[in-house]
């Protein structure tokens, strides 16, 4: 996981990253053949979910975020949370704890409906597009 390696902005853990090389070349030594994946779910624990470092998507979402665009959301918002998309993470009414929900919190609604939350499209949207440097 990314938030596993890059501990703070510039921080990577040297100690994971050999872990995971030692686990591959042993592996490999066995002929098994391995494929390292970024894995993610619901983009960063911010989403009630892992991958990217809460830091970096902070980063992101500072500027703002939405589920299809700007202006799209103001016509297709109101609809889209009809059907319990688009829902902010905050507007779960989950508790906090240093900035991120509470797990036991999270683990109340489908796990599904935090990728369609505005704060997960506007991640996956800036991953792909690289911006913010990402």
């Amino acid at each position: 996981m990314w938030e596993a390696v890059e501990t703070a902005p510039g921080v990577y853990n040297e100690a994971y990253l050999k872990e995971v090389d030692e686990l591959v070349t042993k592996l490999g030594k066995k002929g098994i053949y391995t494929l390292i994946d970024s894995h993610q779910d619901a983009v960063t624990r911010l989403n009630c979910g892992e991958g990217m470092p809460a830091f970096r998507a902070k980063e992101v979402l500072d500027h703002g975020q939405n589920c299809l665009g700007h202006y799209s959301d103001k016509v297709m918002g109101p609809i889209l949370r009809e059907f319990g998309a688009c829902k902010s993470m905050h507007d779960y009414g989950y508790r906090w704890k240093d900035g991120l929900p509470v797990i036991e919190d999270c683990q109340k609604n489908s796990f599904f409906m935090y990728y369609t939350s505005p704060e997960s499209m506007t991640l996956f949207r800036s991953l792909y597009n690289n911006d913010f440097g990402l």
